[in-house]
């Protein structure tokens, strides 16, 4: 992993821990703070996280505005709203770390893995795939298991699918990494990485 992504990830999970710890950083911005934000941002770190109320990023890493790139998709899969985003982080901002982040209690992929129909279309199809994936490491806990392998998938999709993503990966600019989110526990597990 580069410097600088390593430097984010570090951050992240810090953040992380003092969520855990309950000692977050609660901030308040006063006026020359969110006027310096509206004319420039270095974000640390780009995520795509479900669109799930109990999974909010920013929280769960206790990170200020401007920290995070962050695209909310019900699955957190790779949807052409978290493309651009990442093509954004990537190609404008030089984002060092990209992260998906799956969440246990996952409605959506419940929703897929119960044959329930609805919107999404290839994105069910790309959930549906993760539940493939699961199948063929014959998990004790299928549920569980379809979780991370769509945490992986959908890192795999966003890098074959943006070329700023892919073009950041080969000259060590930028790197990437699956996790999970324990709701019951508030801890993020880091799961694999690119």
């Amino acid at each position: 992993m580069i410097e600088r992504a390593e430097h984010s990830l570090q951050e992240l999970m810090a953040g992380n821990q003092r969520f855990l710890g309950k000692q977050n950083k609660h901030r308040t911005y006063e006026t020359h703070h969110l006027a310096s934000l509206a004319k420039s941002q270095s974000p640390i770190a780009a995520i795509v996280a479900c669109v799930d109320s109990r999974v909010v990023p920013e929280m769960i890493f206790d990170q200020p505005l401007g920290a995070l790139f962050v695209s909310r998709v019900p699955a957190n899969v790779a949807s052409d709203s978290a493309k651009w985003m990442i093509d954004i982080a990537t190609g404008e901002f030089n984002v060092p770390l990209i992260m998906v982040m799956g969440h246990t209690g996952c409605v959506a992929i419940k929703q897929v893995m119960d044959g329930k129909s609805g919107p999404g279309g290839t994105l069910r199809f790309n959930v549906q795939s993760a539940v493939t994936r699961a199948q063929l490491k014959r998990p004790a806990d299928i549920y569980a298991e379809t979780i991370r392998q769509n945490a992986v998938l959908t890192l795999e999709h966003l890098r074959d699918e943006s070329w700023s993503f892919r073009d950041g990966l080969r000259t060590g600019k930028t790197s990437a990494v699956a996790a999970i989110y324990n709701m019951e526990t508030g801890a993020v597990e880091l799961i694999g990485e690119l």
